[in-house]
Order: structure tokens, then sequence, then C-alpha cells
């Protein structure tokens, strides 16, 4: 799943105290459709430290006519209708993107099992126009072999294909938020991780970060 070449990244924002009657709608309703017609999703969080009272979806597709095929029949479920009606008042916005993996050569095929991690740095950057190639360079020449050292590989790295197209999001797991401390100041103390900064000089125009905790699906999901 997690290879798979499209990735939508959802994200619902709750009415403040609502979690749990929402994931009670959900789980009874919502969930049980797009299992049905979607697959599995890679992963569910929720903030830590953000944007609050958002939950944050990842499903993978083959493409975006697999995309467009499967969400044209879930929305023509009975069941998820009832959901959409059901999570009326508890459901305060939504917004969706596309976006697609960004395959790496040094890292693809490494044994990687960072998804299971509990906690993940939800890194979003937008890039300078024209400055793409350069960032996808930089980052797989100088980036990624310091954080794989220190961090271990990424959940993956995303490029906005359906919304911003100048938007990368790449997600960072970590057993805890003391975890990522230790590990992101290793990083930094690294000689190599200068080649990185000064590589990337002029690159970003805006970067932003969450740090999201793993929400538990059923056992069954």
């Amino acid at each position: 799943m997690w290879n798979k070449p499209i990735v939508e990244i959802r994200v619902e924002e709750y009415e403040r105290g609502t979690l749990a009657q929402l994931m009670t709608v959900y789980h009874d309703l919502g969930l049980p459709a797009q299992l049905r017609h979607l697959g599995s999703p890679l992963n569910f969080y929720v903030p830590n430290v953000g944007r609050i009272n958002c939950i944050t979806q990842l499903w993978a597709f083959d493409s975006l006519a697999d995309y467009e095929a499967k969400q044209t029949v879930l929305e023509a479920d009975p069941s998820w209708q009832k959901y959409l009606e059901a999570a009326e008042g508890l459901i305060r916005y939504r917004e969706n993107r596309l976006t697609r993996r960004i395959a790496f050569s040094s890292i693809d095929g490494q044994p990687n099992t960072s998804f299971k991690k509990p906690v993940v740095d939800f890194r979003t950057y937008l890039i300078h126009f024209n400055k793409m190639p350069t960032f996808l360079q930089t980052t797989e020449q100088h980036a990624l072999k310091v954080m794989v050292r220190h961090i271990g590989p990424p959940i993956g790295y995303y490029q906005t294909t359906v919304g911003n197209l100048q938007q990368i999001t790449h997600i960072w797991g970590y057993d805890s938020m003391g975890d990522m401390e230790t590990r992101r100041q290793a990083r930094n103390a690294d000689p190599e991780w200068d080649n990185y900064l000064r590589a990337s000089h002029g690159i970003y125009e805006r970067q932003e970060t969450q740090v999201l905790v793993r929400l538990k699906l059923p056992d069954n999901v």
C-alpha cells in the first residue's frame, strides 16, 4: 500500500468536544463504506502540536483514474450517504488534495516500518517556482542520507498533483516527541547537514510543520 503512486491527504476539522461522537458514527457508517470501496487506509492522525480538532487521513490509489472510479462508487453507497448525514454538526470543514509519491532510488527498497511509529513530524513545504527539480536533487543527494542516518527512512514524500503544484508533504516517524528532539539535534550537529543547508538555499518559499499522533484504528482495518 505504501508504494502506491497516488495518495489522498484528507483533513477533517470537527467541532470541539465531538471527537468521540464522530468516531462512533464514522466506525459504524463511514469507515465500513470506505473499506469496501477504497481498501485499507494508510494511516489516520490527530494533532499533538499544530492545527487542533482535526483528523488527517492518508489513502492510497493506483492512479488518478483509480481514485476517480473508487470515489464515484463510494459517493453512491447508501451507507456513505448516511454517514455524511450523521456527521452534520460534527464536521466543520473538510479539505483534501491529491499527491504523487516521490520515489528516491537511494532509499526505496530499504526496510521501512516508520509508518508504525506513534508520533510523526508532518511537514509541508512550498517550493519557489521552477525550483522543484533543484529541491528533489538536493534532497536525494544531501538531505536524505543525513536524515536516514539519524532518524531512519521517511514514511513518505508526496508532491501535490491536484492543488498547489509547488507543494511537498513529507512525513517522518518517531517514538515520541522526546525521541524527535534527540534525533533532530543529532541531525543538526552532523557536519554533512550543512552541505544540504547550503545546497538548498533559496529553494523554499515557506515551511510548516505539525506533530501528529497516529490514531489507532480497529483491528480489522
